[in-house]
């Protein structure tokens, strides 16, 4: 017994030696790149990101400090996993860069629910996204939305009354609520052709529903662990829970839609019948097409809806604090007493376009992307080696005065048609052949309603 214990202890020993020695490997590997000082031999920036976090503090920021303060330009590294670069445009304007599995693979399940799978914005291999999106993009086209300016326009009059009634009552409108709300029926109204109407007090489980399966995906992203122990459990099986309806309920409305334009029944002009036909023309269908219609289908309800309202509180939240930038709006010049705004009025609209680009730039609702490197590459001098994830981070691209001056000033003026732009530092759909596909809709619902709000805002204070 004595024998094989030693023999164990040697056995652990020589293992913990050969896991250092790989550590050590590690490091001298990426040693050469600038960056901050790491914490831990083993566990590397890990524990400074962990402590930011556990502190409730934006790990964004302790981003941005390592890029402000310590001037690690034009690569600031998070050693031994990743990269943190402020040089995108040699990596996401190329179709040769996969989205990092670090990062993408973990969101095909959520708790082992399947979550985002492979859709359009998880996909890895380039061939099974580009036809995903041969299929999605010509629903998402601007000459298509132009056809789904009246369900915009419906959805913002309602939450106009909503507004007003509470206005009426003199009660407190929470804005991030009412934009919760409002951007989910959008899009269930213009892309299924479904009524929810939450503004009225629904009793519908999709808030809720997508609610906890962003806290989920948090949990799940942050921590390794956090399913091990049985006091989340019961957090765990309602985001599971969650995952399932929407899947469910998107099952259910694409077989109905499937159903009702083969038996050539009437249909909404909406965007599912749109991809419905497209899809109907492609070649080679596959039998886990369904399972991909459904991963797009969450994946609309869970990045539309929150990003957009996201965007719209910030920027009624910046309003609120500028009355001068509020009043420089020109929604009377090009609205005047027309009872719908149209897609053309929707590009007059310069200076409500600054405001929610300059929203964008401060408060990014995507922090970034992220691309793995599958081959050796050299970046300003630097070179850097193959099997790395880069992680572009849009946040701290916007707050960096080398890019953009006094950048914590809230300016639509430096999105002026005149001013110079802000190429490779300003991404919030991502840039390249992966940027979002559901830019347009989010830049038609985002100055539809925002505009609605500013008529509500400046007939109330006039």
């Amino acid at each position: 017994m004595t024998y094989l214990l030693i023999c164990l202890l040697g056995l652990i020993f020589i293992t913990f030696l050969c896991f250092c020695l790989y550590i050590k490997y590690i490091h001298l590997k990426y040693d050469h790149i600038p960056g901050p000082p790491r914490d831990s031999f083993v566990f590397g920036h890990l524990t400074t990101i962990q402590r930011e976090m556990s502190n409730d503090r934006i790990v964004h920021d302790k981003f941005l400090e390592c890029a402000v303060k310590k001037k690690h330009y034009p690569i600031s590294p998070f050693k031994p996993n990743g990269h943190f670069s402020l040089s995108p445009q040699e990596v996401l304007m190329s179709p040769k860069y996969p989205k990092a599995p670090l990062v993408y693979k973990r969101l095909f399940n959520l708790f082992g629910q399947r979550f985002l799978g492979s859709g359009l914005v998880t996909a890895q291999n380039h061939d099974e996204w580009y036809k995903q999106r041969r299929i999605m993009d010509p629903a998402f086209s601007s000459l298509y939305l132009r056809g789904q300016m009246g369900a915009f326009n419906e959805r913002a009059e309602k939450l106009m009354d909503k507004l007003a009634d509470m206005a009426d009552t003199n009660t407190a409108a929470n804005m991030q609520h009412m934009f919760d709300c409002v951007t989910l029926d959008v899009i269930t109204k213009v892309a299924f052709g479904v009524e929810l109407d939450l503004l009225k007090e629904s009793d519908s489980p999709f808030p809720n529903a997508i609610v906890m399966c962003l806290k989920g995906v948090i949990h799940y992203l942050r921590d390794f662990t956090f399913q091990l122990y049985p006091k989340n459990k019961k957090f765990i099986n309602e985001v599971k829970k969650s995952c399932q309806l929407l899947r469910s309920t998107g099952r259910q409305w694409i077989n109905e839609r499937k159903m009702a334009v083969q038996n050539g029944e009437d249909v909404p002009k909406d965007i599912l019948t749109q991809i419905l036909k497209t899809a109907g023309k492609e070649e080679n269908i596959a039998n886990d097409d369904e399972e991909l219609m459904l991963d797009n289908f969450v994946t609309f309800f869970i990045a539309g809806q929150e990003s957009t309202a996201n965007q719209l509180a910030f920027a009624v939240m910046e309003l609120g604090r500028l009355p001068d930038i509020l009043t420089k709006q020109e929604v009377d010049d090009v609205i005047g007493m027309k009872q719908e705004i149209s897609f053309d009025d929707l590009g007059k609209m310069t200076y409500l376009s600054q405001v929610l680009k300059e929203t964008l730039r401060l408060y990014p609702t995507a922090p970034g992307t992220s691309r793995f490197i599958p081959n050796n590459i050299v970046i300003n001098g630097i070179p850097i080696p193959a099997g790395v994830s880069f992680v572009f981070n849009s946040y701290v691209c916007g707050r960096l005065d080398k890019f953009f001056e006094d950048p914590l000033k809230f300016d639509p003026e430096r999105f002026h048609p005149d001013a110079a732009k802000p190429y490779y530092c300003y991404y919030p759909f991502s840039l390249g052949p992966r940027s979002c596909l559901g830019q347009s809709f989010a830049q038609v619902s985002r100055l539809l309603l925002l505009d609605f709000c500013l008529q509500y805002i400046l007939f109330f204070n006039s």
